[in-house]
């Protein structure tokens, strides 16, 4: 029987949902302090660079303890590439600064790569159902391989959508999903109203000269807002790595 609910009890319900940090603190900020709420959808987009290193950065923080704000030890990740930017090397420093082991980190992760958006597509659509041991579905350049603004292109990221709202109605995973800027908009993601429509929150990423603009476009109970984070005007000094590979992080 479907009854109404209260929109303060509705609050209470997001408040009290899971959440994890997004390993940038900016965005943390931006989203009330804390990153993600487990029970919302993320659309992240704009620049790629920064987009995907938000990504890896999650990707290592949603396997760390519940004692340590993640969601556990051995959450298995599911990473979307359809951008092709999904980095071992940086996963792997990351997971040693979070007092986590890179090979468990890496092996965790289960990865399907798209060169062409026939492909993204099919993943979305008939693959990613099929992951129901998966807490956190990360989505990276959804539409970055969208070939033109036609109707048959709109049509097939509506079936990738509905690929997404197969595993969301089994097991309801966190969903990051990235997206670059709309080329003929400044502050629109690529894919128009379809993928702005299917977000809970809607965040917009600018990586300009000086600063990189966080703007929160979206959320069911927060405000828009903006955030600055200043470059600093020189490049800080960093210890050599001495020529460290992958295969040093993972003995």
């Amino acid at each position: 029987m479907m009854r109404f609910d209260s929109g303060f009890k509705m609050h209470k319900n997001y408040s009290k949902s899971p959440q994890i940090s997004s390993g940038n603190p900016t965005l943390d900020e931006l989203l009330g302090g804390v990153g993600y709420h487990k029970d919302l959808i993320y659309l992240i987009y704009g620049d790629i660079k920064k987009t995907t290193s938000i990504l890896l950065t999650t990707s290592v923080i949603a396997q760390k303890s519940k004692d340590y704000g993640g969601f556990g030890e051995g959450v298995k990740v599911a990473w979307i590439d359809a951008n092709n930017k999904f980095n071992p090397y940086t996963v792997s420093k990351f997971a040693v600064s979070q007092n986590l082991s890179p090979q468990n980190v890496l092996e965790n992760i289960l990865i399907a790569r798209a060169f062409t958006f026939d492909q993204t597509v099919e993943i979305l659509e008939n693959r990613l159902s099929n992951l129901a041991q998966v807490k956190v579905v990360l989505i990276s350049g959804i539409t970055t391989l969208f070939p033109s603004y036609e109707k048959h292109n709109f049509e097939e990221l509506l079936r990738a959508i509905n690929g997404i709202k197969q595993l969301l109605s089994r097991t309801k995973p966190l969903i990051i999903i990235t997206a670059p800027l709309n080329e003929f908009s400044n502050f629109r993601p690529k894919g128009g109203k379809i993928l702005s429509h299917f977000g809970s929150v809607l965040v917009s990423v600018k990586d300009e000269e000086r600063f990189v603009e966080y703007t929160l476009v979206q959320h069911p109970y927060m405000p828009e807002k903006r955030l600055l984070k200043w470059k600093p005007r020189e490049p800080k000094k960093r210890p050599p790595l001495r020529n460290m590979t992958l295969e040093s992080w993972l003995t």
